[in-house]
């Protein structure tokens, strides 16, 4: 297994983006969100996802949370973690000091950008440019998924309502993360 390179530093870059808070939406950047991303190989990556993280996986397309953490299916084999940043960041290093070939922990942290997204409106503000059906009985709490989201790949998450409004976080790569609130400001 190849041994990280300890002197190249990765720093995370605030995100050009200014917040939105309407009384129908709100767009906020969670800056000290940290993210991860899990990948095991063999036919028993379930089995082997609860030796390493410590509880069962979770269900397709689903999400679960665990020790401050919050460990969601992307794909067979594959889980994306997120949570306070520092816990994330210690959660990938316990995961790869283990040195099994199997693992795969990468802190993606500085590469994404992460948003909490809620009010009455949000839905069709999604749905102006995501093609997935984000309603409760299509997606949801707990439910998460892998989309488009204009032109650029995104990771949603259903999360609890907050104020009698759906939630949701989103997650792009750092560089989309303007061209995200671009979209949300015209929504």
């Amino acid at each position: 297994m190849a041994e990280p390179d300890t002197i190249v530093l990765l720093r995370r870059a605030a995100p050009d983006t200014a917040d939105i808070d309407r009384s129908d939406l709100s767009f906020r950047r969670e800056p000290e969100l940290g993210i991860a991303k899990l990948r095991l190989w063999g036919r028993t990556a379930d089995a082997r996802f609860h030796e390493v993280a410590g509880i069962a996986a979770p269900n397709v397309r689903t999400a679960v949370d665990h020790g401050g953490l919050s460990f969601a299916w992307l794909a067979p084999g594959e889980w994306l973690v997120t949570g306070p940043e520092t816990a994330v960041a210690d959660w990938v290093a316990a995961a790869m000091a283990t040195g099994a070939d199997d693992v795969l922990a990468i802190d993606y942290s500085h590469a994404r950008a992460a948003f909490l997204v809620a009010g009455t409106n949000v839905r069709a503000a999604l749905a102006a440019h995501c093609p997935l059906d984000l309603w409760p009985d299509a997606f949801p709490v707990g439910a998460v998924a892998r989309s488009l989201f204009g032109d650029t790949g995104l990771f949603i998450a259903r999360l609890a309502d907050a104020e009698g409004a759906p939630r949701f976080r989103i997650i792009v790569d750092q560089t989309m993360a303007a061209y995200a609130a671009r979209l949300f400001a015209r929504a």
